[in-house]
């Protein structure tokens, strides 16, 4: 099984990569589907057994290869076992779902694996708004293996799950107001999670959108939406180790007086999905090296000028200098968990939700940019961002890279 994930996440890698020649950051099929990668292939012979139309591309199956399976927007196979072998999923495009009887569904996008276990019942297929695409491997085989279909998916079953696996973070999710405002639950849903992602498609995939959704939310102080949005970035690939992260990260930027409720809110998160808790260590510093080393981040970040910051200003407040260095650095940007690109983009979320931190926003640009975060990024992260943090502050934000930009120039 190792052997094959190996060889699975080669393909995959290569595969990423052309898409990447072709200036695609990732492969997203939402309504016209480029095959260019992974090839369409033939209406499926078991349509029988799917609801909507598939098409199966066979890669050398005949020799023990891959299958690579397209699903159309809505389609799905039916509930089915596979007895005495091991089924092996690998979404290479769009956006898709995998349900195991008794368990909560898993969103799949690019780069998602799925090893389903031998007589689990299950299906899979794509999301209402998106093709689907993944490559198919049947492993560990017993004597006498095979496959059981069993009934189709309900449309009241399917329609239960979110579009493009966006997860409970939609209001139309909401029970109470999809009943008391549904007009506006859709419009909305349709923007942020439509219209918005969309347009931020080329610059973030979906794991990079879903870290930015929970800073934001920690910055514009949304437990509400950041507690049912948690779920569906688990979903799209964001780890419990870099949810943490965040969370701790804000500290230094909110407070633990704003932070407190949603530390709570993530272990009761993480403990209903049986995440167990505390997760692995990822601090890297001791209280004797961590000012040394929160100095070298701040290098990193802003340049040599950071050098000797710790111990300068008046000597009534030169201590927070060196709290600045030693905590806020020290402390969380030498953890891993986080790479530093991702720690000065959270850190932008922070500030530009939050408000009334112009100054810092703009340090923190420049910081993106000296770590290799582009404006091309910073404007994706900010429009991405529209729907929760609202138009003002997002005006602002943008003033501020405009105003990096011209004194770079």
């Amino acid at each position: 099984m190792k052997h094959l994930l190996v060889i699975i996440a080669l393909l995959l890698s290569m595969a990423l990569g052309n898409a990447q020649e072709n200036n695609q950051n990732q492969v997203v099929m939402k309504e016209n589907v480029d095959f260019s990668v992974w090839p369409k292939g033939e209406p499926n012979a078991l349509a029988q057994y799917f609801t909507g139309n598939s098409y199966v591309a066979p890669m050398g199956a005949e020799n023990g290869g891959l299958i690579n399976v397209t699903f159309e927007p809505r389609c799905r196979n039916n509930w089915h076992i596979h007895h005495k072998s091991v089924q092996v999923l690998v979404c290479v495009a769009g956006h898709g779902w995998y349900v195991e009887e008794g368990k909560e569904p898993v969103a799949m996008s690019a780069g998602s694996v799925i090893a389903i276990p031998a007589e689990a019942k299950h299906w899979h297929g794509a999301a209402k708004d998106s093709w689907f695409q993944h490559l198919t491997y049947m492993a560990n085989a017993e004597e006498g293996a095979s496959h059981e279909w069993l009934e189709p998916v309900t449309d009241e079953e399917y329609d239960r799950l979110p579009a493009s696996g966006e997860g409970e973070g939609c209001l139309g999710n909401d029970a109470d107001l999809n009943r008391t405002d549904p007009e506006f639950t859709e419009r909305f849903d349709k923007f942020a999670f439509g219209e918005v992602t969309e347009k931020v498609s080329d610059r973030l995939n979906d794991r990079t959108r879903f870290i930015c959704y929970l800073a934001t939310l920690l910055g514009c102080q949304g437990i509400d939406e950041y507690r049912t949005l948690l779920p569906a970035a688990l979903n799209m690939g964001v780890t419990p180790v870099e949810v943490k992260e965040v969370v701790y990260q804000s500290v230094a930027y909110l407070g633990i007086g704003r932070v407190y409720p949603f530390l709570k809110a993530t272990n009761e998160v993480f403990e209903a999905k049986g995440i167990a808790l505390p997760l692995p260590p990822q601090g890297q510093t001791t209280m004797e090296n961590r000012r040394e080393a929160g100095t070298q981040a701040q290098v990193d970040c802003f340049g040599e000028g950071m050098r000797d910051y710790w111990k300068s200003g008046d000597a009534d407040i030169r201590h927070i200098n060196e709290w600045l260095a030693a905590n806020c650095f020290g402390d969380y940007y030498t953890r891993t968990g986080l790479d530093l690109p991702m720690r000065e983009l959270i850190t932008f979320c922070f500030l530009v939700a939050q408000g009334g931190c112009e100054p810092q926003v703009k340090a923190h640009i420049a910081g993106n940019y000296n770590v290799g975060n582009d404006k091309d990024l910073l404007l994706a992260v900010v429009s991405a961002n529209i729907p929760f943090i609202g138009y003002p502050r997002t005006l602002n934000a943008l003033s501020c890279i405009r105003e990096v930009e011209q004194a770079g120039k």
